[in-house]
């Protein structure tokens, strides 16, 4: 059995990880993460970012949310929301923009030519998403979670994923793919994301700005879930996105035991 000084240890180590959590703060900065003296076991929500991708790009930020769902079919309320609301709203705001006037939108075409890779070819998630909207098309009505993920999108023009964290093992990474690397995406083949920003857990890469993988992607049977709303704008005020977040997820989604931080 392990001693008391060393159960303290860990006391006083996740209070810490969960109070920097509370202030924003990155994992990167607590010593408890930094160092295994203690022997702090790595929750399975745990993301970090890979320090390396701040000397290609100085402006990146994650914001993070965190809680369990009972996720269900699509709402009606909430598509008529969407079509009568939402929708025609930002079809007017963008109608005459171009893309990289896009608040949002613009640093995530910004950093993918900063990594080599073709924003043009490579579409940014949440371009994509918007593009529908300025055709007039609606978006896809997949399920609660991942319609409200997808009006979080089109509403801050970030790229967000939702991921099911029964398929994901181990720390959390947001680094560069490697040569070689890719996965199955949603709706999609085999993507090559060869220096893509990408999640990373024990198994592989799972997420990225343009497409998510069908291992961690949210269905009905999804039951914990973390939200990651990709922001590489230091003019985009992050927060108020995530409690934004934070509040769309209860109202349209039914969402509990909500715990948000940003990196």
């Amino acid at each position: 059995m392990k001693n008391m000084s060393d159960l303290f240890c860990r006391q006083q180590s996740r209070l810490i990880i969960n109070n920097m959590r509370i202030k924003g703060n990155s994992n990167r900065d607590c010593p408890f993460l930094k160092y295994d003296f203690c022997e702090v076991p790595v929750l399975k929500y745990d993301v970090q970012i890979d320090e390396n991708l701040y000397k290609t790009y100085s402006d990146i930020r994650l914001g993070i949310l965190h809680f369990k769902a009972d996720v269900k079919q699509p709402s009606d309320d909430f598509w008529k929301y969407m079509s009568d609301e939402v929708e025609p709203k930002i079809k007017n705001e963008i109608d005459e923009k171009g893309w990289n006037d896009i608040a949002g939108v613009r640093g995530s075409r910004a950093v993918y030519k900063a990594f080599g890779r073709n924003p043009g070819r490579y579409r940014v998630s949440s371009e994509a998403l918007l593009r529908r909207v300025r055709r007039g098309d609606s978006l896809y009505h997949i399920n609660s979670v991942v319609d409200v993920n997808n009006l979080i999108s089109i509403e801050s023009g970030l790229s967000v994923g939702s991921y099911d964290l029964g398929h994901i093992h181990g720390a959390i990474t947001f680094r560069k793919a490697e040569k070689g690397e890719g996965y199955t995406g949603i709706g999609k083949g085999f993507l090559d994301m060869e220096n893509m920003l990408v999640l990373a857990d024990d198994d592989g890469i799972f997420g990225s700005t343009m497409s998510d993988s069908t291992r961690a992607m949210v269905s009905e049977e999804s039951k914990e879930i973390l939200v990651v709303i990709y922001c590489f704008e230091n003019s985009i005020d992050l927060q108020a996105l995530v409690d934004k977040a934070k509040a769309d997820f209860q109202k349209f989604a039914n969402v509990y035991d909500v715990e948000t931080w940003i990196l």
